[in-house]
């Protein structure tokens, strides 16, 4: 079976979860709640630390946060398109309104979401056995 589907497959249901190992460091897919939403936590060498979130231009400030799921937020929302365009100009009013990366968040919302990152980002990641994860 192909990794990405296997994957998928063990994280299909809630409190399913893969170890995979990319670029020295081993990775823990849990999927699991919060009372209201589903969503795939993603655990670098076994723990997912508040400051790996920073970003600069764009990027993780720290390794472990390539990892995550890049969170992109615009300053201002679109409805205040058409005023910031009238105040400061169309350059400017379209720089208001673009999303950028402000953060990077261990959670994804599907399986599906954590595969298509990992796939693009680290295509050469391979599964950790699972007579490995018993023994753990």
């Amino acid at each position: 079976m192909d990794k990405w589907k296997e994957i998928k497959e063990r994280l299909q249901h809630l409190g399913g979860t893969v170890e995979l190992l990319a670029d020295g460091h081993t990775l823990s897919l849990v999927k699991a709640h919060n009372g209201k939403k589903i969503f795939v936590r993603v655990f670098v060498d076994g723990v997912a630390k508040g400051e790996w979130t920073k970003t600069e231009d764009g990027k993780p400030v720290h390794s472990e946060g390539r990892f995550w799921r890049p969170m992109k937020r615009a300053a201002y929302p679109k409805k205040v398109y058409a005023k910031a365009k009238r105040a400061f100009g169309k350059k400017e009013a379209d720089r208001m309104v673009t999303p950028r990366v402000i953060g990077v968040v261990p959670d994804f919302g599907t399986e599906g979401a954590v595969v298509a990152h990992l796939k693009k980002h680290f295509p050469h990641l391979e599964l950790k056995a699972e007579s490995d994860e018993v023994a753990s």
